[in-house]
């Protein structure tokens, strides 16, 4: 994480120090939810490894809303910035370490250094984008369009994830999800 700030805009030595201690490591085994729905998100969770996903109760179902992988940072977006209660679950496909940063620490941080909000800001930038990015994929009318883009831009979600969330994510049911990759194979 430390590296991935320091591309973004040189860093202080005196901001790693106070970063460092504010740092937590981070388990989460196979199967195992991060954040519960209901929970509040105090901590942003950076991963070292894993995979997890994140999803919500319907009346007759769960939808899966994203996948988040190593190098990146896990929060429910909404509950971590207003610290509120989640409407969203992420639980781990495979086992997970990371490290945590707490909501309380992330402000401390941005308040004392000015190097961290430039960095704060291009990765809300970031994030932001990807996001749209995925939004403006579940719009298409096609479930084959939305899957080619995961294959695309995303194939290790493909090669990581149950099909069954896959499907849930492309909101569509297992057996076209079944036809759309036999055609694609083909």
């Amino acid at each position: 994480m430390m590296a991935i700030f320091s591309t973004i805009h040189p860093m202080t030595e005196d901001f790693f120090a106070d970063l460092s201690g504010y740092l937590e490591p981070v388990h989460v085994p196979k199967k195992t939810p991060w954040l519960a729905a209901g929970t509040i998100c105090k901590k942003a969770l950076f991963l070292h490894e894993g995979l997890l996903y994140s999803s919500y109760e319907e009346s007759r179902y769960t939808a899966t809303t994203w996948f988040m992988k190593e190098n990146e940072f896990v929060i429910a977006v909404e509950s971590f910035f207003r610290q509120i209660p989640s409407k969203e679950s992420i639980t781990a496909i495979e086992n997970c370490v990371g490290v945590a940063l707490s909501h309380s620490h992330l402000n401390a941080l941005l308040a004392k250094h000015p190097c961290f909000l430039h960095v704060y800001t291009r990765l809300l930038e970031h994030y932001y984008m990807l996001s749209e990015e995925r939004a403006f994929n579940l719009r298409k009318r096609e479930a084959t369009d939305r899957y080619k883009f995961l294959l695309q831009f995303h194939p290790e979600i493909i090669q990581r994830v149950p099909l069954s969330l896959i499907a849930s994510y492309l909101c569509i049911n297992m057996e076209t999800l079944s036809r759309i990759r036999a055609k694609i194979l083909t």
